[in-house]
């Protein structure tokens, strides 16, 4: 079974997340919600950690970085075999090649 890192980008995402639906949304069980579903959703990577889209479907060029939906976030991850590299967690109308590259 495939070991699950976030990266630092990823886990700044999570608390973003988190204290904008919170904080500016005035929402605090939606957050909690929203980021135990994303939780959820990172963890079970282990379990299937092919299972995201690749984001060779929505590019013209080759990256090895693929993606599970979870309510209006994608989280963005690579796999090597071994280990799942969440790398963020971004809104789905977010500009993602921005952030990502």
């Amino acid at each position: 079974m495939p070991k699950v890192v976030p990266s630092p980008e990823a886990k700044r995402d999570l608390h973003a997340i988190r204290d904008y639906i919170r904080d500016e949304l005035s929402n605090p069980v939606a957050a909690r919600n929203t980021v135990r579903a994303l939780k959820e959703t990172i963890l079970s990577l282990q379990d299937m950690p092919e299972r995201g889209i690749s984001l060779d479907k929505h590019l013209s060029i080759h990256t090895d970085y693929r993606f599970v939906i979870c309510k209006n976030y994608n989280v963005f991850y690579l796999y090597d075999g071994d280990t799942v590299e969440v790398v963020r967690i971004l809104h789905s109308l977010q500009d993602y090649m921005r952030a990502l590259f």
